[in-house]
């Protein structure tokens, strides 16, 4: 009998631990959480760094060094360039005294500089979805990965999908709205910024080209840039990928709200049989 979870959040903090739940479980492994989790732990961690002016995080790289245990976590910062119009920060994740990823983000400053009316843009190229998240029904697609339909999984219990064409779950580009069921942390409302970095890991499903039964193709970093913080729960997605005989793959992505585009996300893929 399926077993659902009873929380509504992926992370307990407990003193300087992050004590995560059944919901950030993944797919390729029982054991190990999927990788949006601690991207959206990491993302929290950096949001906490004080800057000498208000600021927004522009680039968000994360690269998971070894699979995040379904353990107690801790999270180090270091700044690593200030000032008041730029800041870097280091994020390390680790898991009793073992670093398991770290993430880098670049923050800039948050000023009136122009009118919109001044600012150039290409949006044209990248089109808004016609279709909309309420016009489609949620992806049901447990067991998609082979995997057992008795635990709690961050990537089915966790989100909504509803995605254009099933587009998800079948080879070739992807289009797909996301919406996150679960906060981050428990007691904490998630802000736009941990929610972009929570849902960012999920472009290597969204441009999956592969049987994941018959392949893995794991993910072992992601890059998220953003021109503006999204507004709203809906979270779209636009997902190409391209792969080589030698295992090497790398994903793009553009992510939208429903207002339109506010950034994009790169990645890239260890290919091997199962």
């Amino acid at each position: 009998m399926m077993r659902r979870p009873m929380v509504d959040y992926l992370f307990e903090i407990d003193g300087d631990l992050a004590v995560p739940t059944e919901l950030t479980r993944g797919g390729w492994s029982d054991d190990a959480q999927h990788g949006s989790p601690p991207a959206g732990l990491l993302a929290r961690a950096i949001e906490a760094v004080p800057t000498a002016s208000p600021m927004q995080v522009v680039r968000f790289t994360v690269d998971l060094f070894r699979p995040v245990p379904l353990r107690p976590l801790t999270i180090e910062t270091e700044i690593v360039r200030d000032g008041r119009r730029i800041q870097i920060v280091d994020a390390w994740l680790l898991t009793g005294g073992r670093r398991l990823g770290r993430a880098t983000a670049l923050r800039i400053r948050v000023a009136d500089v122009a009118d919109p009316g001044e600012l150039g843009g290409n949006n044209r190229f990248w089109p808004a979805f016609e279709v909309k998240p309420d016009s489609l029904q949620p992806l049901d697609w447990r067991g998609f990965f082979g995997e057992s339909d008795e635990l709690a999984r961050f990537h089915i219990d966790a989100l909504e999908i509803c995605s254009v064409d099933d587009s998800f779950v079948s080879g070739g580009p992807g289009e797909s709205w996301f919406r996150v069921r679960p906060t981050l942390v428990a007691g904490e409302k998630m802000t736009p910024f941990q929610l972009a970095a929570l849902t960012s890991d999920l472009a290597n499903g969204n441009s999956q080209a592969l049987d994941p039964k018959q392949w893995l193709y794991v993910n072992p970093d992601i890059t998220l840039y953003l021109h503006r913080l999204p507004e709203g729960e809906w979270i779209g997605m636009r997902s190409a990928v391209d792969q080589e005989p030698q295992g090497i793959g790398v994903n793009e992505n553009v992510v939208y709200d429903l207002s339109g585009r506010f950034g994009h996300i790169n990645q890239a893929q260890l290919l091997e049989r199962r």
